[in-house]
């Protein structure tokens, strides 16, 4: 069983040991937010956005049954105008992969967007070359939507982003069966 609680400054240290190289960093930062080697001051400005009746963003520390923490995941981009947000920064540590907490983890997430907030549809970006997430997203009932071609440059390399989404009644109909 994995539950979703807030995630805080007590949280730093787990994060950023798991942030072990530059190209993770981009795979789970994004491509300007955050530099690499990932540290305390990066992530207080990371929390700040997530503060206030209207933050843009709800930042999550995953655990696991015995309170373990096993990941880290946000769900960015909050829109109540239109009712949608964005899965970002999805994050399973190291010891915990490999163990079946990304879907719950996702799962759980979408509860809170769909189910507490209200939204009507949540979406993400994943790297085209990462197929344990596409899965996990898949399994959690995201469908491909697109890809970005060529979307973004890492070092001498460019990386294709998928797009998909999940619509509030397909979450309702995979979570009534």
């Amino acid at each position: 069983m994995i539950q979703l609680r807030a995630f805080t400054p007590a949280d730093f240290p787990r994060l950023i040991q798991a942030i072990e190289s530059p190209r993770l960093m981009v795979q789970w930062g994004g491509p300007s937010q955050f530099t690499f080697p990932l540290s305390d001051a990066q992530l207080a400005d990371y929390l700040a956005t997530a503060v206030g009746w209207h933050a843009r963003a709800r930042i999550y520390t995953a655990c696991d049954a015995q309170g373990e923490a096993v990941g880290h995941v946000e769900l960015g981009l909050v829109d109540m105008q239109n009712a949608s947000a964005a899965v970002c920064r999805v994050l399973v540590f190291p010891a915990a992969r490999r163990r079946g907490v990304c879907t719950p983890m996702i799962g759980c997430l979408l509860k809170i967007g769909f189910g507490e907030m209200g939204l009507r549809r949540i979406e993400l970006r994943v790297y085209a070359f990462n197929t344990p997430a596409i899965r996990c997203y898949e399994r959690a009932g995201f469908a491909r939507e697109g890809v970005l071609r060529q979307a973004q440059r890492v070092g001498h390399e460019v990386w294709d982003l998928v797009v998909m989404g999940i619509l509030r009644e397909e979450w309702e109909a995979q979570t009534a069966r």
